[in-house]
């Protein structure tokens, strides 16, 4: 079996640009982190009444939503530790040019 061709390409982006669409990708993935987050405190104001509702949820509501809301905050802890890792792997990356940079 032979090793996989990459074809070839006519645009391959520079390592600086790749820097940088890594860290937009970071940016743009806390920015919708951020709205689900805001998104969640809106449905918890109006679930408790804060929205002026007309609505009084049950004790087994409010342990459902609060059941719910822990799950998605334990899913966006992993989703900030995963980006965490993809921010230290570029500046890695970034470090690594700048090394290379300085012994030429």
């Amino acid at each position: 079996m032979s090793m996989p061709q990459i074809p070839e390409e006519n645009f391959r982006p520079t390592e600086e640009e790749v820097v940088i669409d890594l860290l937009k990708s970071i940016a743009m993935e806390e920015n919708a982190i951020a709205h689900l987050l805001h998104a969640e405190a809106d449905k918890i104001q109006a679930f408790v009444g804060k929205k002026r509702l007309s609505y009084e949820p049950s004790c087994a509501e409010v342990l459902k939503l609060s059941d719910q809301v822990s799950k998605l905050l334990e899913v966006i802890v992993m989703k900030e530790w995963l980006l965490l890792r993809k921010l230290e792997n570029v500046m890695e990356i970034q470090d690594r040019r700048h090394c290379d940079e300085y012994e030429e």
